[in-house]
C-alpha cells in the first residue's frame, strides 16, 4: 500500500504544480493541456484504486460465505 500512497502523492503533486502554473498563465494552451493531462492521469489512477479495493472487498465477502 505504501507504493500506492507514494504514487498517489506524486500524481497529486504533479496536478498541483500544473494547476499553479496554469493560474500564472491561464491563457496558455500548453499549460491547460499539461493540467488536463495531470488531472486525467490522477483520475485514472483513482478509478484503478477504487476498482482494486472493490475487487478486494468482493473477494473477502466471497470467502466469508
Amino acid at each position: 500500500m505504501d507504493e500506492n500512497n507514494q504514487h498517489l502523492r506524486r500524481l497529486l503533486e504533479q496536478t498541483d504544480v500544473a494547476f499553479k502554473a496554469l493560474m500564472q498563465e491561464p491563457n496558455s494552451s500548453d499549460l491547460n493541456a499539461a493540467y488536463d493531462n495531470a488531472k486525467a492521469e490522477l483520475d485514472r489512477y483513482i478509478v484503478s484504486l477504487r476498482n482494486s479495493l472493490a475487487q478486494r472487498h468482493q473477494n473477502l465477502t466471497n470467502r466469508e460465505r
